[in-house]
This record gives C-alpha cells, sequence and structure tokens, in this order.
C-alpha cells in the first residue's frame, strides 16, 4: 500500500538551502549530461524558490519583423527565454511549461529524472 499524505489546500514548492540548490543543480546538470541536444539547447540554469528554471539563447535577428520585447539583449545579439520548469514539491515534481501570456501551465508530473526526460522527448518544449 502506497504512503498517502493529505496536503491541505494548494501544495507549495519544498523551501531549498543554499547547500540544497547547489547538490541540485550538480544533479541536473549530471542529469542532462544523458540527452546531448536538450544540454545543448539549456544556457542556464536557476533555482529559486523551489523551482528549477532552465534557459535557452535565441538571437535577436530571427525574431518576426517588428517585434517588440523588454528583455536586454546578450553581448548585443542574443535573448534569453524560459525553456521550461520544474517545480519541486515533498513527494514529487511538475513540469511547467510558460504560456505567450506568462502565465504557466503544468504538463507532467514525477520524479526530477522524469520530468527532465519529457523536456527532450515533448513537443511541448521543441525547437
Amino acid at each position: 500500500m502506497q504512503n498517502m499524505i493529505w496536503v491541505k489546500g494548494n501544495p507549495t514548492p519544498v523551501k531549498l538551502s543554499a547547500n540544497d540548490k547547489e547538490n541540485l543543480k550538480r544533479r541536473v546538470t549530471a542529469e542532462l549530461e544523458k540527452y546531448p541536444e536538450l544540454k545543448e539547447r539549456v544556457n542556464r540554469i536557476d533555482i529559486k524558490a523551489g523551482r528549477i528554471y532552465f534557459y535557452e539563447l535565441h538571437e535577436a535577428a530571427t525574431l518576426p519583423q517588428g517585434a517588440y520585447y523588454t528583455i536586454p539583449l546578450i553581448d548585443g545579439k542574443w535573448l534569453e527565454f524560459v525553456l521550461a520548469r520544474i517545480t519541486i514539491y515533498i513527494s514529487n515534481c511538475t513540469l511547467d511549461f510558460q504560456r505567450h501570456n506568462n502565465q504557466w501551465m503544468t504538463i507532467d508530473s514525477g520524479t526530477l529524472e522524469e520530468c527532465i526526460e519529457k523536456i527532450e522527448s515533448s513537443g511541448w518544449f521543441s525547437a
């Protein structure tokens, strides 16, 4: 029989210490080694408020004509966008996708490793 946990209201992400964040970043980096295409796309990993953010770079010249952006350019050429987010809860993780209106939508849940694999395999995060 599974261990059941009663959750009152909406679950909140886990609070991480600086040491936890460092260990988690090492774990995520090691997991990304299994997926070379994803590793190449991910420019930066940021962990804040119990969430792991994966960032990727886009060349500013590839944006549609007349596109408006408020993000500062990196080296005068690159824009950095969020590729995906993994939210860490006590019992599992959720994989989130950022919509065009900056709202987050949960795609799947599972272990950290399953969520990273889902970024690689699902069509939600394709280039």
